[in-house]
C-alpha cells in the first residue's frame, strides 16, 4: 500500500469513528470486556460493559444489543439469573432480528432456571426458528 492510499485509509477511519464520538468512546470497553469475560473476570466484564451501554446514545443497535448479551452472559455466570434474563430482554428488544439464536436460546435457558416454563419453550421455538437445530431437546422437555 502507498503512501496515499495510506493516508486515505486512515483519514477515512477518524471520520467514521469522528462521525460516532460515542462509537468510539465505546469501543475499548467493548474490547477489554469481551477479553475479561473470556478470562472467567465476570464482575470486571459486566462493568466494562455496563459503561458501554451507559454511554451509548449513538452506539448502532447491533453493538448496544451485543454489549446487553455479553454483560448478561457474565452475569448468568456469576449467578446472577434475573439480571441475566433483564439484559437478555434488553438485547433482543434492541435489535429483535439477531443474526443468530444465542439471545433467544440464553433467555430461554434464564426462564426455564426462574420456572417460567411457557416462557422457556416459547423462546426456545424462536431460537428454533433462527436454525438452532440444538434446541430441539429443550423444545420437547419444556413442553
Amino acid at each position: 500500500m502507498n503512501n496515499s492510499s495510506r493516508f486515505l485509509s486512515v483519514a477515512a477511519l477518524n471520520m467514521m469513528l469522528a462521525g460516532n464520538a460515542a462509537y468510539a468512546h465505546n469501543i475499548p470497553s467493548m474490547i477489554t470486556g469481551e477479553a475479561k469475560l473470556k478470562a472467567g473476570k465476570n464482575k470486571e466484564a459486566i462493568a466494562d460493559f455496563t459503561k458501554a451501554i451507559e454511554n451509548s446514545p449513538k452506539l448502532r443497535s447491533d453493538d448496544l444489543s451485543k454489549a446487553y448479551y455479553s454483560r448478561a452472559v457474565a452475569e448468568r455466570a456469576i449467578g446472577a439469573v434475573v439480571a441475566a434474563r433483564a439484559d437478555f430482554e434488553k438485547s433482543i428488544e434492541v435489535d429483535p432480528t439477531p443474526l443468530d439464536a444465542q439471545g433467544f436460546k440464553n433467555r430461554a435457558l434464564a426462564k426455564s432456571y426462574l420456572g417460567d416454563t411457557q416462557g422457556a419453550a416459547s423462546d426456545f421455538k424462536r431460537a428454533g426458528s433462527f436454525g438452532d437445530n440444538s434446541v430441539t431437546e429443550e423444545i420437547n422437555s419444556k413442553g
